[in-house]
């Protein structure tokens, strides 16, 4: 299976809250089969989100979570026009997200798609294309990262 399609990408999260849009996330990643159980999954980002945020700054997350529910690697990514209090690094509110699904078993696999998105995040252009560009522009975009 890939990564990521473009079923992976919702580009009107409609979630107002932290919660909301984590949910929004397992359940688009249980309908994708890429977890075996959404609540389960929710549980597991939310429980993440508690260790320290994910709130990357500039106005995007990276929520994520090694997880027995994740049945194989998966990238999601949203964007909202809702402003969300994320508790960021940078204090600013979040309407970009890209979701990390690793299986428990995954060993590193989650820090080497954490390391290069968080590298390609500090790219202008980069980020410009998350927040506007189409579903086919955050696929390619995303891809051409994380392959």
């Amino acid at each position: 299976m890939e990564i990521m399609t473009m079923n992976s990408i919702n580009v009107n999260v409609k979630g107002k809250t932290k919660p909301e849009v984590l949910r929004e996330f397992a359940d688009m990643a249980f309908a994708n089969g890429k977890v075996s159980d959404a609540t389960g999954f929710y549980q597991d980002l939310c429980l993440r989100e508690e260790e320290s945020t994910t709130g990357f700054g500039g106005g995007i997350a990276i929520p994520h979570a090694k997880s027995a529910f994740v049945n194989e690697v998966g990238v999601f990514v949203g964007r909202g026009e809702n402003e969300v209090e994320w508790d960021a690094l940078d204090g600013a509110p979040v309407h970009c997200w890209i979701c990390l699904l690793v299986p428990e078993t995954g060993g590193q696999e989650h820090l080497r798609l954490l390391s290069q998105l968080s590298r390609k995040l500090m790219d202008p252009e980069f980020v410009a294309k998350l927040k506007e560009g189409s579903e086919q522009d955050i696929l390619t975009l995303v891809q051409g990262v994380i392959s």
